[in-house]
């Protein structure tokens, strides 16, 4: 369930990315097409619980105020909505009124607005709070008031002896026409009803529009931030798919991108200009935002590869793939080949395209002659390139002969193709048999110096044997020798000690070399490699409990059957053992293991050295030693031995280092062959 859960993340990311972005687009534009028919002053009417509070409720007012005080309406018109009552008095007399008893002193019951006029100033209550009309005395348009009395919109002179009053109902009801009302000039609207319903009306789009929208939007661009990681995840997914796409593909694509492009900067622009909303303008905007983003994410991703998956590059790797398959002479002879045949149709067709425009005008000699020439000249190309084209022929193939030859002297094998004389590559064959020539001349000096050395070193490793065998005899006679002087004794301990080391050393010698010169006997049986690797930790045991190191091991109770010599890899680990306590830090520990894994078997020594290790130094190379110093009596062929061992018996030897960490393993392969069973005699 929670690898369910990882795996659909990164899609909730990217279309949690991908809807909050387009629901942002949706109220923007939704918002800004409702400010700019709205104003930012309607779009807060919408939201006014008190329709009396709207810039349209004083808008309104306004206008059936300067209606009520025009002489024409007077006498035409009358009011018959009761939502909002007036009553117009001139010089004391009533002039026109749909309330009779309508009264500046009091409302009538559902009333709560009264604006009176006395024919200078007009004042306005409002839930029983007067209202201040006219501020500082200036008209400035925004949020006021649009009545006389103001200092730049003085009361008009034919306004003299006029009182208006006008009472606005609290809550307006619909009222409908009557139908005997048609004939006359009645007005059934006074359109306050109206201004609150289109307020409540309103309300409704801007908050499914751009209200929701936005929240949501917000929210999940929110969430998509949160998970980036997952977001990151997704548009990586999304890479891989576009990458599998080829280079032409996506070029093709580009021309509905800028068309859509296009599309969404003249809605853009209409929008600005019109001032309208349309659902277009929302699926062309999205549309080329989200295909900009697969094409700067497939940048982003694939950019270093982005011309490899490309149907040129695929039919050129194709044709490269064919093409290495041919010899080198062949293939230059291709090219050249096409070379030829590209060029000739253009050759061909400004031949053609010549004649048929000057056609016409062959009776002019100079234009015929030019013409001519112009043939002729495509003729003489056309043979350049067949001679040009036989001579790479010829080229091509003594290249096939030279690479073969090439080829041969990697090998090893003899090979006598000479070239002739006036060959282009001539001089090269007779340069390459001349460097084959002392190559097979240096590997012979080389090889017969090898020998030499490795005679001398077995030889005299030999005749040191004896009589070091000797003074060892004899070192060991005189320490067994009773009286002497103490210091005698001691001179006779150093020159045992000394003895026994150059002993050791010349029996390392000899070892190797009898091993570079194949002359190592070995005995391949079968072996159980975990009981080889316990007898050899309790052989040295005394010498690990001497060095104050701690040795943990880690060996499979059950056999580990290998094919080796017994006594050659005995030697190995006891030299890697022996390397380890020598050289490891004091006080820390040695980890052996061995392991099975996939038909092998691999026995580790791994210990931190004492000294800093060299960089770069092969520490199986012989004579080579991580102790510059040469004091601690080793001779440099402990690893050297136990990798010539290790081969022999046809295992595989490496060490690795890291900082001070030392890491030998020793890996044979398993068998199923077991140890022939002792016959009693």
């Amino acid at each position: 369930m929670d690898t369910k859960s990882r795996s659909i993340k990164p899609a909730l990311a990217f279309l949690a990315l991908v809807c909050g972005i387009n629901l942002l687009i949706l109220s923007f534009a939704a918002g800004y097409t409702a400010v700019r028919s709205l104003g930012w002053r309607g779009i807060g009417d919408a939201f006014q619980s008190d329709y009396q509070n709207t810039a349209d409720f004083r808008r309104t007012i306004s206008q059936w105020f300067y209606s009520f005080a025009d002489p024409a309406w007077q006498e035409e018109y009358q009011l018959s909505d009761k939502n909002l009552l007036y009553k117009v008095t001139q010089n004391g007399e009533t002039v026109c009124t749909n309330a009779d008893d309508l009264s500046p002193n009091a409302l009538p019951e559902g009333y709560n607005f009264l604006l009176w006029f006395d024919g200078e100033t007009i004042t306005i209550q409002k839930d029983g709070q007067t209202i201040d009309v006219y501020g500082d005395g200036y008209y400035r348009g925004e949020g006021q008031w649009n009545l006389p009395g103001y200092h730049n919109i003085p009361v008009p002179q034919s306004y003299a002896g006029l009182t208006i009053t006008m009472a606005a109902a609290r809550e307006p009801v619909p009222y409908i026409m009557d139908t005997a009302t048609l004939t006359g000039n009645t007005i059934t609207d006074s359109g306050l009803y109206s201004t609150m319903d289109y307020a409540a009306r309103l309300r409704l789009p801007l908050i499914l529009f751009v209200v929701v929208p936005l929240v949501m939007g917000a929210a999940l661009v929110v969430w998509s931030i949160l998970w980036h990681k997952y977001k990151v995840r997704a548009d990586q997914a999304i890479a891989w798919f576009t990458g599998k796409l080829w280079l032409e593909v996506k070029l093709v694509l580009l021309i509905p991108f800028f068309l859509v492009c296009i599309a969404a900067f003249f809605c853009l622009v209409s929008l600005y200009i019109a001032r309208y909303y349309a659902i277009w303008l929302y699926l062309s905007v999205p549309g080329a935002l989200w295909w900009a983003y697969l094409y700067f994410n497939d940048l982003r991703y694939n950019f270093g590869r982005i011309t490899a998956n490309s149907l040129c590059a695929f039919l050129a790797r194709l044709y490269r793939g064919s093409e290495l398959s041919w010899p080198a002479g062949r293939r230059m002879l291709r090219r050249s080949t096409l070379q030829f045949l590209a060029a000739l149709p253009f050759i061909l067709g400004c031949i053609v395209v010549f004649f048929l425009l000057f056609a016409p005008s062959l009776s002019r000699l100079p234009i015929f002659f030019l013409l001519i020439l112009l043939a002729l000249t495509g003729l003489l190309l056309i043979a350049a390139q067949l001679w040009l084209m036989a001579q790479n022929r010829r080229t091509a193939a003594d290249m096939d002969v030279l690479l073969s030859r090439i080829q041969a002297a990697g090998t090893g094998s003899a090979s006598a193709s000479p070239l002739p004389e006036d060959s282009d590559l001539r001089s090269a064959v007779e340069g390459l048999d001349q460097m084959e020539a002392r190559l097979r001349s240096a590997l012979s000096e080389q090889m017969k110096s090898e020998k030499l050395k490795l005679e001398l070193i077995t030889n005299v490793s030999h005749d040191l044997k004896t009589p070091l065998t000797s003074m060892v005899s004899y070192t060991e006679l005189l320490r067994q020798e009773k009286g002497l002087p103490d210091h005698v004794r001691d001179y006779i301990l150093v020159l045992c000690q000394k003895t026994l080391r150059l002993q050791a050393m010349v029996q390392d010698v000899f070892d190797v070399s009898k091993a570079a010169t194949g002359n190592l006997p070995v005995t391949i049986r079968p072996l159980d490699f975990a009981k080889l690797l316990r007898q050899t930790l309790a052989d040295l045991d005394e010498e690990i409990q001497a060095s104050g190191l701690t040795l943990r091991s880690d060996l499979p109770n059950a056999p580990v059957w290998i094919m080796a010599d017994g006594d050659r890899l005995y030697r190995v680990f006891q030299n890697l053992i022996g390397n380890a306590l020598k050289y490891a830090l004091s006080g820390s520990r040695i980890y052996l293991t061995l392991s099975v894994d996939e038909g092998k078997a691999t026995a580790v020594i791994q210990n931190t050295s004492r000294d800093e290790l060299p960089y770069g130094v092969d520490f199986t190379e012989r004579f080579v030693r991580g102790d510059q110093s040469r004091t601690d009596g080793g001779s440099g062929l402990g690893l050297s031995i136990a990798r010539t061992f290790t081969e022999a018996c046809g295992g595989v030897f490496s060490i690795r280092t890291q900082a001070d960490l030392f890491t030998a393993s020793v890996t044979f392969p398993l068998t199923q062959t077991r140890p022939q069973p002792e016959v009693a005699p």
